[in-house]
């Protein structure tokens, strides 16, 4: 499991992401398919998969349902979860703040801001 301060440079690298964006953005308004992801967002369907289970296990986009396609076969439609995000640079550190929407109706779970740290002291 991770803590606190890697999960925040997780998302934070995800969120500086060109592909992360693209999908984020276009998973805002409506869920679609990886397919469909890598079509538009012209992502290669190896990278945009990758992408997509990365941004999943941060808690940035979700599973929004599955659809039958033909004969029983299923596709999952994504759908982004992130409500806002900021990155600061201040005294010398990265900080990232973001809010996600609700799995599955529940509870909300606000990640905890994460403050930049002070500054290391010169050595003595």
């Amino acid at each position: 499991m991770m803590n606190t301060e890697e999960k925040a440079k997780d998302v934070s690298r995800l969120l500086a992401d060109d592909y992360s964006q693209k999908i984020l953005v276009s998973t805002f308004a409506s869920p679609m398919s990886a397919q469909r992801l890598s079509k538009i967002c012209q992502i290669p369907i190896a990278a945009c998969y990758r992408r997509i289970h990365e941004l999943e296990t941060a808690g940035l986009i979700a599973v929004d349902r599955e659809k039958e396609v033909y004969k029983g076969r299923k596709v999952r439609l994504y759908k982004c979860r992130l409500k806002w995000a900021t990155i600061k640079f201040m005294n010398g550190r990265f900080a990232v703040r973001y809010d996600t929407e609700p799995e599955n109706g529940g509870t909300q779970e606000v990640p905890p801001a994460q403050e930049p740290l002070p500054p290391p002291q010169p050595a003595q």
